[in-house]
C-alpha cells in the first residue's frame, strides 16, 4: 500500500458528486483490459477507469482510477483487512465501521491510501468473510468482485468464493489531478511514486527470486536497529507490524521504489541521509534479481 500525507479530504468535489462516481463505476468496468508496459501506463491520461495488464508480467493487473475517492471505495476495506487488521480473528468491517475507523486515524476514502496492492487470494478472503457476515458492499467492491470472476481469477462454488489464480496481483493507482474540494492534488511526481511503489509490490509477489532476495536482505543484511527503524516508520501509517512478510514487502517498496520525498525520506525514517543511502547501496550491491530500475 502507498500512503502519503497530501492533506485532509472528505469526498469528491460537490460538483462531481456520487453520480459522477457511479457513472464511472458501471460503465468503465466493462471495458476491455489493455496491455501496457511501465511507461505506457505511467504516461496515460484517462477520464475514466482503465484496467491494464502489465506487459512485463501478465500476472499483474493495474487499475488506473480517475479519482481518489472512487479508488478508495473499491479497495480501502480490503486493504484495512489485509494490512491493518489487528483483532485475533479476521473479519471485514461494516460500512459504518470502516468510516469510523478512517475517522479515528484521520483519513477518508480519498486519502486512506494512495495506491493499493492485493492478491486474488486476499480478494477471496475478503468476499467470503463479507458473505459470511452478510455485510453490505460498496457498488465499487461488487464491481471488483465481478471483474475478478469475469477474468477467470476467482469463481463461486456452492456459495463460496474460490481463487482460480490466487497469486495474480491487482494494483491500483490514481490519475494526476488538481486539488478538488475534498480530494488532494496528485502531481506527476506523486503518480510516478505511487505507481513505482505499487509495481514493486507486484514484483515482490510475482517474482519468487526477488521475494527471497528481499527476505534475505531484511533478515541478514539489515541489523536489528535498522529493522526497528522501518517498523516504527510503518507503524506510524497503521501497518500491522506483526506481519513480517508485510514489513519486508513495504521495506523494499519504500527503500528503493518511492521516488518522492513527500512520501519517503531519511527525515521521515528518522535517520541521516547518509544512512539511508548506505542501505540503498547495500540493496543494489546484492544484485537483486529484478528488472525494475534501482535508481
Amino acid at each position: 500500500m502507498m500512503q502519503r500525507i497530501f492533506g485532509a479530504g472528505r469526498h469528491m468535489a460537490v460538483a462531481c458528486g456520487f453520480a459522477f462516481m457511479a457513472a464511472f463505476s458501471w460503465t468503465a468496468w466493462s471495458m476491455d483490459v489493455l496491455t501496457g508496459d511501465f511507461q505506457t501506463i505511467l504516461n496515460s491520461h484517462n477520464s475514466g477507469l482503465v484496467v491494464w495488464n502489465y506487459a512485463d508480467n501478465p500476472n499483474i493487473y493495474v487499475f488506473d482510477f480517475p479519482s481518489l475517492t472512487y479508488q478508495g471505495r473499491t479497495f480501502n476495506r480490503i486493504t484495512q483487512l489485509t494490512e491493518q487488521f489487528n483483532e485475533p480473528y479476521k473479519r471485514v468491517l461494516s460500512i459504518d465501521e470502516i468510516l469510523k475507523y478512517m475517522e479515528s486515524v484521520r483519513r477518508t476514502q480519498a486519502d486512506f491510501a494512495f495506491g493499493h496492492d492485493v492478491l486474488v487470494s486476499e480478494l477471496v478472503l475478503f468476499f467470503n468473510l463479507a458473505e459470511r457476515d452478510k455485510l453490505e458492499l460498496f457498488a465499487e467492491e461488487t464491481a471488483l468482485r465481478d471483474f475478478a470472476i469475469d477474468q477467470g481469477l476467482m469463481r463461486v462454488w456452492r456459495g463460496i468464493y474460490q481463487a482460480i489464480k490466487p497469486d495474480v496481483v491487482i494494483l491500483s493507482i490514481p490519475q494526476t489531478q488538481e486539488k478538488r474540494e475534498n480530494e488532494p492534488r496528485v502531481s506527476e511526481l506523486a503518480r510516478r511514486a505511487i505507481f513505482t511503489h505499487e509495481i514493486s509490490h507486484g514484483e515482490y509477489y510475482a517474482n519468487p527470486y526477488y521475494t527471497k532476495y528481499c527476505q534475505h536482505f531484511w533478515s541478514e543484511t539489515l541489523n536489528d536497529a535498522q529493522r526497528d527503524i522501518f517498523k516504527k516508520f510503518l507503524s506510524m501509517y497503521n501497518y500491522s507490524i506483526n506481519q513480517e512478510e508485510l514489513l519486508i514487502n513495504e521495506m523494499q517498496a519504500y527503500l528503493m521504489f518511492t521516488p518522492d520525498p513527500a512520501s519517503f525520506s531519511a527525515r521521515k525514517l528518522g535517520i541521516k541521509d547518509e544512512e539511508l543511502e548506505a542501505m540503498r547501496d547495500l540493496f543494489r550491491k546484492g544484485r537483486p534479481p529484478t528488472k525494475l530500475p534501482l535508481r
